[in-house]
């Protein structure tokens, strides 16, 4: 399983490599796809030893002229955290489809957008504690999003990007929003 995962993913990237750089050639291209490709490592010893590991990797797709854009977005997501000293390690596998609109505002080398819609999430969780492994699957549910962000061109093909989106989760009660930011660097080919 674990083979078909990373057989997925490979041709996930480079299917999306392949059509991004033809849609990035054709710059006037209503059809935009680009990857998402993270991994975080933390590593903590005082005041608890513990570690922290999450990895995610998906496409974006707009379709439309930029000032109002058909957007679409699946990720898949790890997060694995362990407590060395209860001898805990906590897993959770997230997949989510982002469905929604975003408009671009082109001014010279900053494009500023704004985005909105409705996200689907399909969670595991699994626990091991003392060598026992508990997994639980909660339903899958769809909250709204809202976001912004920007796309910075610092020398013809390279460009640094950044935003923040809101995702209002309802769970649980008192603090219902969840927010993905960020931040990073790019290349068009």
């Amino acid at each position: 399983m674990k083979n078909l995962n990373k057989i997925s993913l490979s041709l996930t990237i480079f299917t999306t490599l392949l059509y991004s750089s033809s849609s990035w050639a054709q710059d006037k291209s209503p059809l935009k796809i680009s990857p998402i490709v993270g991994l975080e490592r933390i590593q903590k010893v005082s005041p608890v030893q513990k570690s922290k590991t999450r990895t995610i990797v998906g496409l974006n797709i707009l379709y439309g002229p930029s000032f109002l854009s058909a957007e679409a977005e699946v990720t898949r997501s790890e997060d694995s955290e362990t407590l060395y000293e209860e001898d805990l390690t906590e897993k959770e596998e997230s997949y989510a489809a982002k469905l929604g609109l975003r408009s671009s505002f082109n001014m010279a080398y900053l494009n500023w957008f704004l985005r909105a819609g409705a996200q689907a999430r399909k969670s595991k969780y699994t626990t091991t504690r003392s060598g026992v492994t508990t997994e639980r699957e909660p339903a899958v549910y769809v909250s709204p999003y809202a976001g912004t962000g920007f796309n910075f061109n610092l020398m013809g093909n390279l460009f640094a990007n950044g935003g923040i989106t809101v995702i209002f989760t309802g769970r649980p009660k008192g603090s219902d929003r969840e927010y993905q930011t960020t931040l990073g660097f790019g290349v068009r080919i």
